[in-house]
């Protein structure tokens, strides 16, 4: 009896390995079309709810990617994660909120009681680490001036370039007349209390 060689599948095991090649390159490739497609950006985020009217701090903010096809608008880069402190919360911001423009304002809303004052701040005149945000009282510099300190928030800060300073100052109402006062004839000092940081 004649006896029938057996064939081995040589060619189905070649389409096999080729079938899986083709998988993988299949694979690397959308990998890759994704990764161009897609470029990723750090942006910044909420660490901890927040509610309006909150001045942000350095812990309130935190970074996070996000992926884009396109140029990010309206959302805050990782770079300017500082710049945002002392801003202030515009609307109730939950965790993992991303920060984007009209969710925080410049300055802090003043209170009912409140009335604002500008002054320009020579050397020496406020602590060199006074933020916005900051709580501070404000003083007469002349030791026998009887003007009492006012307690007041600093709603803006402003560094120029003969090494003065430039402030805005929340102040309770019946001070304001005094403090203004004061700054207006280079009188006012700032005493630094700590960091303000309302909610």
């Amino acid at each position: 009896m004649k006896m029938q060689r057996r064939v081995r599948p040589t060619v189905r095991t070649q389409w096999l390995a080729l079938g899986g090649a083709l998988v993988v390159l299949a694979g690397v490739l959308v990998t890759w079309a994704l990764s161009t497609a897609a470029g990723r950006v750090q942006v910044v985020r909420l660490a901890r709810p927040v509610q309006a009217g909150h001045t942000l701090t350095v812990d309130d903010l935190a970074l996070t990617d996000v992926a884009f096809d396109a140029p990010v608008a309206g959302l805050v880069p990782a770079r300017a994660l500082h710049e945002l402190v002392g801003r202030v919360a515009a609307i109730d911001l939950p965790t993992g909120a991303l920060l984007q423009k009209g969710t925080w304002r410049a300055t802090p809303v003043l209170a009912t009681d409140e009335r604002s004052v500008g002054a320009t701040l020579k050397v020496g005149r406020m602590p060199s680490e006074l933020a916005v945000g900051d709580a501070a009282l404000a003083a007469p510099m002349q030791p026998g001036d009887a003007t009492p300190p006012a307690p007041v928030r600093v709603l803006t800060l402003d560094h120029l370039k003969d090494g003065s300073t430039s402030v805005t100052l929340a102040v309770p109402t019946g001070s304001a007349l005094a403090v203004a006062q004061l700054a207006a004839t280079d009188q006012l000092v700032l005493i630094g209390q700590g960091m303000g940081g309302g909610s």
